[in-house]
């Protein structure tokens, strides 16, 4: 592969981002990363209509790697990357992730910040891939909210499921199924390793329950909730398939 667009939804501070950058210098000739500036998970769609965005160039430390910032959302990083600063020279991937955490089931796919930057390059026809990384408990807090570098056990989790998907994107593409306008999202299990089976599976169909508990002072607060999903096909769900502790894909249509 010529040139890859990586972005995410945890920002430039993610502590998952430089290994993500690794993996995919070992299958590409370039690589471009627009990210916000700051985290922006559960963000979906959103677009900055109403404020003025910054873009910023940052300091790389890998050869073909130049990094970027948007103080926006992940949309705008891919829109902005794809319309202004590789316009006349579209990436052959845009690949968002590899996320903190996992991101699984319709239709709740669409709040996620990771899953909406791939299917912005989707929607441009560009082929898009979204990427997450399942968390032990121990995990998430130090990474997700202090950015805390991952410890052994986890980088070495981290690592295997950032070469895993570097291949399958080169895979993909040399095989011309990029399926365009469609996303493909994958998902690693949080005990995941190079041995670890990885199958094409469906996302979940989910009922959305109520978020919000409210309290005494009548404040409400958010607290994730969903029925467990369902199989509206004959493969797997991506539920099923992380509760079984198996890696998988799905191929989600964005633009018919």
């Amino acid at each position: 592969m010529k040139k890859i667009l990586i972005s995410n939804d945890d920002g430039i501070l993610s502590p998952f981002l430089n290994r993500f950058i690794e993996a995919f210098e070992e299958v590409s000739d370039e690589i471009l990363v627009v990210v916000p500036a700051s985290e922006q998970s559960w963000i979906g769609r959103a677009y900055s209509r109403h404020k003025t965005l910054t873009l910023a160039e940052r300091k790389s430390d890998f050869k073909k790697t130049k990094i970027y910032t948007v103080d926006g959302t992940p949309s705008d990083c891919v829109n902005i990357a794809l319309g202004c600063l590789c316009k006349d020279d579209l990436p052959d991937v845009v690949v968002s992730g590899i996320n903190i955490g996992q991101n699984l089931g319709l239709p709740l796919l669409w709040s996620s910040g990771t899953f909406s930057a791939a299917a912005e390059a989707a929607g441009a026809g560009v082929m898009a891939v979204a990427a997450s990384l399942q968390l032990a408990n121990e995990f998430y807090e130090a990474c997700r909210i202090n950015h805390e570098t991952p410890p052994k056990k986890l980088d070495d989790i981290l690592r295997s499921a950032c070469a895993h998907c570097a291949n399958f994107v080169r895979e993909k593409f040399e095989s011309k199924d990029a399926r365009l306008g469609s996303v493909f999202n994958i998902n690693y299990p949080s005990e995941y390793s190079s041995s670890t089976p990885f199958v094409e599976c469906e996302p979940a169909s989910v009922k959305i329950l109520p978020f919000y508990k409210q309290d005494e002072n009548g404040k409400f607060s958010f607290k994730y909730a969903i029925d467990g999903g369902r199989s509206v096909g004959g493969k797997k769900t991506d539920i099923e398939c992380l509760k079984s502790g198996v890696a998988c894909y799905s191929s989600i249509c964005v633009r018919p």
